[in-house]
């Protein structure tokens, strides 16, 4: 069977296939070669070799399922929720087709620039009113087409990679770096501001962590300013076996907060 595979692939390379003629191609060739499988087992079992047709029988039974797997991806667009084959990516990985770095427009936040090492994630609460703040602020960058909607130019392959680790890809990945941003401090509590501009801002999260030391230790050793607000979710890509399809995620905001050590 892996000979006739192997046959077909060198032939194949010949022609300019792309990969879902192939993928068909490759079924039919491995279903044939997996019915022969059956065929042996009961050879064995006429032979009285019961072990080794049990062992063939396994064998074929495991490798039926992902020829029909592969008739489902492959001839039709259907999923099922037997499939492990998400799992299994996630697992061992798969090869990058396309790069996953995103061609990004530079865009260089008023906060200022910070080196990397001086940076850290800022964990955010944001309570009910606060989330309509962030639906609202995504609704007036979306209207002013602030909001870019191309998955971060990758391709299917690439975005399925992302997919496989995060469950989902925003169509603004790797999201949307605010117009205007700030961070207050009131009472040892940071409250993150952010909108369209400085007269339109709203109130969009407490910070509760920074890093992983929350904030109230954070303020005592360190003095701490927001380096970026960045605005994900909306429109997104989730993935079947067969195709991407359309979602839609909440509207969220990741802040990174930079520190310098107190003197």
């Amino acid at each position: 069977m892996f000979t006739l595979l192997d046959l077909v692939n060198h032939y194949l390379g010949y022609f300019t296939t792309n990969s879902k003629v192939k993928g068909r191609i490759y079924t039919a060739v491995g279903a044939i070669g997996v019915w022969y499988l059956l065929y042996l087992a009961y050879r064995f079992f006429e032979n009285g070799r019961v072990l080794r047709g049990s062992l063939l029988v396994a064998i074929f039974l495991v490798l039926l399922y992902f020829v029909i797997l592969n008739v489902l991806y492959f001839f039709t667009k259907k999923t099922t929720k037997w499939d492990i084959s998400p799992k299994i990516e996630q697992i061992v990985g798969q090869p990058h087709e396309e790069t996953t770095q995103s061609v990004a427009n530079v865009i260089i936040p008023a906060n200022g620039l910070y080196e990397r090492q001086d940076v850290m994630n800022g964990v955010i609460d944001s309570n009910l009113q606060q989330r309509t703040n962030i639906d609202i602020v995504a609704h007036e960058m979306n209207d002013l087409n602030l909001i870019a909607q191309d998955y971060g130019h990758l391709g299917e392959q690439a975005q399925r990679q992302i997919i496989a680790q995060k469950g989902v890809i925003n169509a603004n990945h790797p999201g949307t770096i605010l117009p205007y941003f700030d961070m207050q401090e009131t009472g040892g509590t940071l409250t993150i501001f952010g909108g369209i501009n400085q007269l339109q801002a709203r109130e969009l999260g407490i910070v509760s962590r920074v890093g992983l030391t929350p904030t109230d230790q954070a303020l005592s050793h360190y003095r701490l300013a927001v380096a970026s607000v960045v605005l994900t979710g909306g429109l997104s890509h989730v993935a079947t076996r067969s195709e991407l399809i359309d979602d839609q995620q909440p509207y969220q905001i990741k802040v990174e907060i930079a520190y310098m050590r107190r003197s």
